[in-house]
């Protein structure tokens, strides 16, 4: 009994210690591959919404512009018809 105690407080003392293996190093360093390129995965997706967002709201704006260009063509086209009505009425008198 005291012998097997003994062994598992060498097996935790050992690990308490840290030996660091070649399989240790090879799997922290695969995590941190994988965060890494999980990370840049991430990034790059949002970055590719970002830019769909902007086009979306340029196209928005772009529609937006339109829908004021045409109601502008509209008022000068009310306004260029009175003016055309009052050169009618002046060119009576």
């Amino acid at each position: 009994m005291k012998k097997q105690k003994s062994e598992e407080t060498t097996e935790e003392s050992r690990l308490l210690a840290g030996e660091i293996t070649s399989s240790k190093v090879e799997v922290i360093a695969s995590i941190i591959l994988t965060l890494g390129y999980s990370l840049s995965t991430l990034a790059t997706i949002l970055a590719l919404q970002e830019e769909e967002d902007d086009a979306q709201l340029l196209a928005s704006n772009s529609q937006d512009q339109n829908q004021q260009f045409k109601q502008m063509y509209k008022q000068l086209q009310s306004v260029n018809s009175r003016l055309d009505s009052i050169e009618k009425k002046l060119n009576r008198y």
